[in-house]
């Protein structure tokens, strides 16, 4: 709303039309299915080969196929995916699911820390965890200056102090004047010259020669404290830093905080070098202390977290649970190559405070046994476990599972859950060993074919399977072919954009393929919408020959078109979020057309829509009819959009005839 035209002169008012919608991503993949390593049913998102395998094996699983699937998506040009373990084994544990077992907990009791082993499945000899308090600033105390301190003159802001003792004093430090009445202020330090102290404000009570001046006992909701170090002045390596927690002790009164920022102060004062720490606080102290000699002891509050296993002891000393100190316990344990647990903070964090948060004094405890791993074991349900972790990712475009080829209801699950998120695509592999029709007891991929349907063409199937390199050398192994076709499409995206077939593509990284099909034998599975992967002549790549859904609505059997309009469909949904509780009237239908509008222009330029012009290519309707004023009132606003895609030129049916100069004999 406009300000309020007051007075006589010029008013600026800054405007924005609607934001324009930005095309989403849509060549990011994920692939599920059993590793050797990393933790089952957690999307993990990579940008090369090299990563997956530094945390899921260097190895590909004997008879399990993830691992050239991702192989060949970054051979075929795919640049970022995520991989999800499939797995039937738990971990050796503290504080994780069923059966329960207590977590580490607080000084109050309250769960602080989970913690499971690296790998799965029960070990031998069990791991056992421990917990060791320390205190690594034995010899620190709050800072007070020398007891001969005194007030030589003071009046209105200035105070002066005994020759060569202004050097104690700091700008902003608070400091308590008293006279021999006695009375009693306290004051804040501005400015300093020499022995003579600017304060804020004046002076409330007289002082003369003698009377003393010392700083202030830290109160409550003090920030700031003074800390010096007795006999040895510097604190210990890298304990006294931001995200330290220390304690102030005086007698039966302890108050404990996080430390913000650390600032050193040298002077020289008596002949000797002091040096003292300004501490800044996070949180003002909750309670008072008396700083008057002998001084109080302030300690630093850090853990040590022991791990055994056998006769082999690791111990991660001096932790902090604050993520600004160096040695945050997680960073630290968990970065560890070698260690043989991981660690995480309970959620939410514990409400007790500084210093009860701290973990509490832990003996030696083993971690609750977990369940082996046993891959010949693995059942439907732990894949559809792996696909329903994926709906906490949702960039995620592709989604194949190599390991599933043989397992009608995984794929079939797969297919569902890309058809309940309606945003992303499944690709499908052929079993392995099928011949491309059956005959009997012998089933061919078109008996595999017809469990594989999604209305509207959600997934698509590719047959056969592909010979690639093995890695140890010798001759070529076959593996399922869906990370090479992600790959590809992921290629494809990038090149030419969502809406070209990702088809008469070359399958790098492939030597051949399981079998060899010829011109008849493709168009009937390519009508049933089996994509098949030919080698045309002998000594040639594989290339990657269909583009075909497993629609059963033939508006939807073209790959392309498919996961064009899933494009079109989140970059609008996300480009006008921005709309939501505007107000609904005809400023916000000429917004929201307009934006649309100049978003579908810009897809039919880069050439996904048909049409000489852009009107011809897709229309925006937002108007009265599509939104009554019963619709209205109900908060709802309708937006109906038609575009025309471009289908691919998957026939190319070229006419010749026999022209004479003015007669044409045309052969059909």
């Amino acid at each position: 709303m406009a300000r309020q035209v007051s007075y006589p002169g010029v008013y600026i008012d800054e405007f924005a039309p609607a934001a324009p919608i930005q095309g989403v991503g849509t060549n990011l993949a994920a692939f599920l299915g059993p590793c050797g390593d990393g933790e089952p049913n957690n999307p993990t998102k990579l940008t090369s080969f090299d990563r997956f395998k530094a945390l899921f094996g260097g190895q590909p699983l004997q008879g399990f196929f993830l691992w050239h699937a991702v192989n060949g998506f970054f051979e075929c040009g795919g640049s970022q995916c995520y991989i999800v373990r499939v797995s039937n084994g738990s971990y050796s544990q503290l504080g994780y699911e069923t059966p329960p077992a207590t977590a580490l907990t607080d000084a109050s009791g309250n769960p602080l820390i989970r913690v499971r082993a690296r790998v799965l499945g029960p070990q031998n000899p069990p791991i056992q965890v421990q917990v060791v308090r320390k205190n690594l600033m034995s010899t620190a105390f709050l800072y007070q200056v020398a007891a001969t301190t005194q007030i030589a003159t003071a009046a209105g802001r200035t105070v002066t102090v005994n020759p060569g003792h202004g050097v104690q004093f700091r700008a902003g430090d608070f400091v308590t004047l008293t006279n021999a009445i006695p009375q009693s202020e306290q004051v804040q330090i501005l400015q300093i010259s020499g022995d003579t102290l600017r304060i804020a404000g004046n002076l409330a009570n007289a002082y003369a020669a003698g009377d003393s001046i010392r700083l202030s006992d830290p109160s409550v909701g003090t920030t700031v404290v003074r800390i010096v170090f007795q006999p040895v002045s510097t604190p210990p390596a890298g304990v006294l830093v931001p995200g330290a927690m220390l304690t102030i002790n005086s007698g039966a009164n302890q108050d404990a905080e996080m430390v913000d920022s650390v600032q050193t102060e040298r002077f020289t004062f008596g002949g000797a070098q002091t040096t003292t720490y300004r501490v800044t606080f996070r949180e003002g102290l909750r309670r008072s202390f008396n700083i008057a000699l002998p001084n109080v002891p302030v300690q630093s509050e850090e853990f040590d977290f022991v791990v055994s296993q056998g006769a082999a002891t690791k111990t991660y000393s001096n932790l902090s649970i604050d993520p600004q100190y160096p040695d945050y316990f997680l960073q630290v344990i968990n970065s560890d190559g070698s260690r043989l647990v991981n660690v995480e903070r309970v959620e939410p964090p514990s409400p007790s405070l500084p210093p009860n948060n701290m973990p509490a004094v832990q003996g030696p405890t083993a971690l609750n046994p977990g369940n082996p791993e046993n891959l010949s074991a693995l059942v439907d349900n732990d894949y559809q476990n792996a696909i329903d972790s994926l709906r906490q990712v949702p960039a995620v475009n592709l989604i194949a599972i190599p390991d599933a080829s043989a397992r009608p209801a995984v794929q079939q699950a797969l297919i569902t859950h890309c058809e309940q998120t309606a945003d992303r695509f499944a690709v499908l592999d052929a079993a392995p060993n099928l011949e491309p029709f059956g005959s009997g007891a012998v089933k061919g991929v078109d008996g595999q074919r017809q469990g594989l349907d999604s209305a509207r063409g959600y997934a698509a199937l590719y047959y056969p399977w592909l010979r690639v390199p093995a890695i140890t050398g010798g001759d070529p192994v076959l593996v399922p072919p869906s990370g090479h076709v992600c790959g590809i499409i992921a290629r494809s995206d990038e090149l030419r954009g969502v809406h070209k077939a990702p088809a008469n593509e070359i399958v790098d990284g492939s030597l051949g393929v399981d079998r060899l099909m010829s011109d008849e034998d493709q168009g009937i599975l390519n009508l049933q919408g089996i994509n098949v992967i030919r080698v045309f002549r002998n000594g040639a790549r594989p290339m990657l020959w269909g583009a075909r859904t497993t629609a059963t609505d033939t508006n939807w059997q073209y790959v392309n078109i498919r996961r064009l309009f899933l494009f079109l469909e989140k970059s609008i949904q996300e480009g006008i979020r921005w709309a939501v509780f505007e107000p609904n009237n005809t400023g916000l239908w000429a917004k929201l057309r307009r934006s649309i509008s100049d978003f579908l222009t810009r897809v039919w330029r880069d050439g996904a829509l048909f049409g000489e012009t852009a009107d011809k290519a897709f229309y925006v309707r937002i108007d009265e009819v599509l939104n009554p004023p019963s619709t209205q009132a109900l908060g709802r606003l309708y937006i109906e959009i038609g575009v025309r895609p471009s289908y691919p030129a998957e026939f190319i049916i070229v006419r010749i005839g026999i022209w004479y100069g003015g007669t044409e004999v045309t052969e059909s």
